[in-house]
């Protein structure tokens, strides 16, 4: 994708209805991150806290400008730690936990993903925050959920991919169980935080008081799986793995191979059906017995997709996009990112804005997404880069009233 197209086609707008909420983010990797990070892009003011030195391990996960890696500023981490603040502090060291109680005291919100119990260990729960302050919206993401047999087991998106059942719905009978390519559960997790934070936010416009929110990835995941899971637990049928067949099952809702690549259709209705044999020159068909009826379809189905094949290999992806959706018929193209990024429909909803990023000497462009949805064409906006290790630590502290003598004790003793 074209940076200057990105940053011409960006409208960061004044979409900033957090302006003034203060997120205390105590969170690591992609779920928590992603949930402040959305917070941030419509206004928050988030604290970024972090181990002393070198932070969290994403930052130096490869890709990206090897230059800004190497400072701490990898994309990896970058895609969600726009507009915060960063700050280091040791939560293992009584000093760090007081400071964090008092950082919390202040807060709109907080937001850890730190192991079940861990926040309780160290004087920095729920409970220990609403104790001083009552209106503290407190949201706690881990992999299983607060309680439970596994509540305090760690996991990452593909073991939650895999402990959920997800795998068990993906891939093909020749392939067997597949796991999601990119980490969705994670993303998944952060969107339902966010708005699980939103809910809670509005409910102490009328109440006054905080809440306290147990999130989990497990959960998120279920969500994602709410059709199948919800078939299941009412008939006890495990459904077979479709491979690149519709949810639906819809018997020519699958991918076909085109003259340059594949193309995936989705055909649930009968109208459908009809505009479908009619655009491909198969209106023949609307008079066979074996594709007449929903029912004959589906015992049809590896003749009626070998028809369809046939059809479908003659042409380039882009005839059958001009075809079938002028004939009100779902289809498109199974691009690459590559493609995706470069088609005009990606660049017309604006979904990322460019930032120069900095730290140390190395200093790079990036393209950073907004948020997912528009509201009267804004996506919120990018208000400050994405920040090196402990950038904003000195500036923090000096709000809730450390002077510069103890931030420089603190530093010695490694606590910041």
């Amino acid at each position: 994708m074209d940076q200057t197209d990105a940053a011409e086609t960006t409208n960061a707008g004044s979409f900033q209805p957090f302006a003034g909420l203060r997120v205390i983010d105590l969170t690591r990797v992609l779920a928590g991150p992603y949930c402040s990070y959305l917070l941030g892009l419509l206004g928050a003011d988030v604290i970024k806290i972090e181990p002393p030195g070198r932070g969290e391990t994403i930052r130096r996960r490869s890709g990206g400008d090897p230059a800004l890696t190497a400072a701490g500023v990898s994309v990896a981490w970058a895609t969600q730690s726009a507009n915060k603040r960063c700050i280091t502090l040791d939560l293992d060291h009584p000093r760090g936990q007081e400071i964090f109680r008092n950082l919390a005291g202040a807060a709109d919100v907080v937001v850890e993903n730190l192991r079940t119990g861990s926040a309780e260990r160290r004087g920095i729960g729920h409970a220990q925050i609403a104790a001083i302050n009552p209106r503290v919206i407190y949201c706690a993401i881990t992999a299983y959920g607060a309680n439970g047999p596994r509540a305090a087991h760690p996991a990452y998106d593909s073991v939650i991919q895999a402990v959920s059942g997800l795998m068990s719905l993906t891939g093909t009978a020749d392939s067997g169980p597949l796991k999601v390519g990119p980490p969705a559960i994670d993303y998944v997790t952060g969107m339902n935080a966010a708005l699980a934070v939103v809910c809670a936010l509005f409910e102490r416009t009328r109440t006054g008081r905080g809440r306290y929110i147990d999130l989990a990835m497990l959960d998120s995941n279920f969500a994602l799986m709410a059709s199948a899971l919800t078939a299941f637990v009412n008939t006890g049928r495990q459904p077979a793995r479709p491979g690149n067949d519709a949810a639906s099952r819809a018997p020519a809702s699958t991918t076909y191979r085109v003259a340059d690549g594949l193309f995936a259709i989705a055909i649930n209705e009968e109208h459908q059906y009809v505009h479908l044999f009619q655009a491909l020159g198969l209106a023949h068909l609307l008079d066979d017995a074996r594709y007449a009826t929903l029912a004959a379809r589906n015992e049809n189905k590896a003749s009626l997709r070998g028809a369809l094949q046939l059809v479908f290999e003659t042409e380039t992806a882009a005839h059958w996009e001009r075809v079938l959706n002028d004939a009100g018929v779902p289809g498109g193209r199974v691009n690459s990112l590559a493609e995706v990024t470069a088609h005009p429909q990606f660049v017309a909803r604006a979904l990322f804005q460019t930032v120069t990023v900095s730290a140390g000497e190395a200093s790079a462009a990036m393209q950073l997404p907004l948020a997912p949805f528009a509201v009267d064409g804004e996506r919120g906006s990018i208000r400050s880069a994405p920040r090196p290790v402990g950038a904003d630590t000195e500036q923090v502290l000096a709000e809730i009233g450390i002077d510069a003598a103890e931030i420089s004790a603190l530093r010695a003793s490694g606590t910041i």
